[in-house]
């Protein structure tokens, strides 16, 4: 809920949509697609109050989509990409999930030709 007693200014979804010259439903939609980054304040009648940080995360928002930056690509940019919750990198999980098909896809194929698993 927005804060009502803090000194922080807030601004609402047309004052952002002014400031960075983006139309209201893009910014909806950033917010909608980058959830994890951009939570914006509720007032008590629901209407979005955006803080300064937000209005920063924004602006970089709009540098990488005019330098062409699909969304998947800000996720990972930012920090949205797939909350795995460990130190691993994509291309470690990568190496690891290709690893993992060669494994199944051998015992599928020991399985078929009625050998025994090498487990």
């Amino acid at each position: 809920m927005y804060p009502s007693n803090q000194s922080e200014n807030y601004f609402t979804v047309r004052q952002i949509s002014e400031k960075l010259k983006i139309p209201k439903p893009t910014l909806r939609f950033w917010e909608k697609e980058l959830s994890d980054l951009i939570i914006p304040l509720r007032t008590k009648g629901g209407q979005r109050r955006y803080s300064s940080e937000h209005l920063t995360i924004l602006e970089k928002v709009k540098a990488l989509r005019n330098a062409g930056r699909s969304l998947s690509e800000l996720r990972e940019i930012l920090g949205n990409g797939p909350n795995l919750n460990n130190d691993y990198e994509s291309r470690d999980i990568e190496v690891l999930s290709k690893r993992i098909a060669e494994v199944v896809k051998d015992e599928l194929t020991n399985f078929l030709k009625g050998r025994k698993p090498n487990l």
